[in-house]
């Protein structure tokens, strides 16, 4: 049996006897407890002596010395909650300062936790058995930052202060397996995905994890372009909000969304060199040799407003750099489908605007 309790500051797992607890939330790493917290700390908050922190909150909740506490400025009102039978996860998802393996070493203060996991199984395992189980639930909840496309330097896997606890009876002759081929680490591993995956994210931000730029910087790069050819008689501010409207409408598109989503996926993969005959830098370079970032922006201008899109995209693609144009700063992939998306927009407001205006 497993209960949730929740304040205002804290959400509380709590089993009904104590467990083996496998942790990054404990000093000791591993402890035996019937209870892990995920406190909501402020932004900003100063976590230079995080374990006094930790003991406050244990305080201030009546918990034990044994308990793991987890920190998040995530609202744990928020929480995520997944459970099959007696196996369940319980998390707080903020997916702010991803965490990728080509990012730039630097140290940083130690920030509270932004996705926390906590996995439980009824099964018996061996210490062996418990570790592995931690692993499993680690790799599903990098599977699925890596699905969620969060924005770093290649494939992310998580943030920079995620944490994770999993939960399971000891026994010396318990299981000594808990991967995710097996039926144990399977089931865990499923639903940590479903956990982090299920997080609600505003549009907006899912814009910018795909594509690198916010719907407020692909209208600007569109005026900087419509100024080049303004229809006459038409105030920049009307043209601006027609801009952003027909961007907002085409990005409600599921299609539009699969040409983004394929050219960021192209964009990791070439960055690390995987595009078999392509190497990093190469990639780097943006090699005259790749056209197929030119045939995803073409496909995707035909869709959108066929020929005139068409030619709008090559217009915009000559002059991005030019211009300085915020998508001319993405990779190879993105910068010409944030072209086509843009110019393809445009060519949809000339439409309006011109036939508004046709005697």
């Amino acid at each position: 049996m497993v209960g949730l309790s929740l304040s205002d500051r804290a959400l509380v797992v709590e089993f009904e006897t104590p467990r083996h607890i496998a942790t990054t939330a404990h000093l000791k790493g591993f402890v035996v407890s019937s209870r892990v917290a995920i406190y909501q700390v402020d932004e900003g908050v100063d976590l230079s002596k995080p374990e006094e922190l930790k003991d406050s909150v244990r305080a201030e909740l009546g918990l034990d010395p044994e308990d793991p506490v987890m920190l998040t400025a995530a609202n744990v009102r928020e929480y995520r909650f997944a459970q099959e039978g007696e196996y369940g996860v319980v998390g707080t998802v903020g997916l702010t300062n991803p965490a990728c393996p080509k990012m730039d070493a630097r140290y940083q203060p130690l920030r509270a936790s932004t996705i926390n996991v906590v996995a439980w199984v009824p099964d018996a395992l061996t210490v062996q058995g418990l570790l592995d189980l931690f692993r499993t639930v680690s790799e599903a909840k990098a599977a699925a930052a890596a699905d969620l496309l969060l924005r770093c330097n290649g494939r992310a896997t998580g943030t920079v202060s995620d944490a994770v606890a999993v939960a399971a009876f000891y026994d010396a002759k318990g299981y000594m397996w808990a991967g995710p081929s097996t039926s144990v680490g399977g089931k865990a591993a499923s639903l940590v995905y479903r956990v982090v995956t299920s997080t609600q994210r505003r549009p907006e931000d899912v814009l910018r994890s795909v594509l690198g730029l916010t719907l407020d910087e692909l209208t600007s790069d569109a005026m900087v372009l419509y100024k080049r050819a303004p229809v006459p008689g038409v105030p920049d501010e009307e043209a601006r909000k027609l801009i952003m409207t027909t961007l907002r409408d085409l990005l409600s598109d599921p299609n539009i969304w699969a040409f983004l989503v394929a050219a960021r996926e192209l964009d990791i993969v070439g960055s690390a060199g995987l595009i078999p005959g392509l190497s990093a830098e190469e990639f780097e370079q943006d090699t005259k040799k790749v056209i197929a970032d030119e045939l995803l922006a073409t496909a995707l201008s035909l869709y959108i407003n066929g020929f005139k899109a068409l030619t709008a995209t090559y217009w915009a693609d000559s002059m991005k750099e030019k211009l300085n144009l915020s998508l001319a700063k993405l990779p190879m992939f993105e910068d010409d489908v944030a072209a086509s998306l843009v110019s393809s927009a445009l060519s949809r407001v000339y439409d309006t605007l011109l036939r508004g205006r046709t005697p």
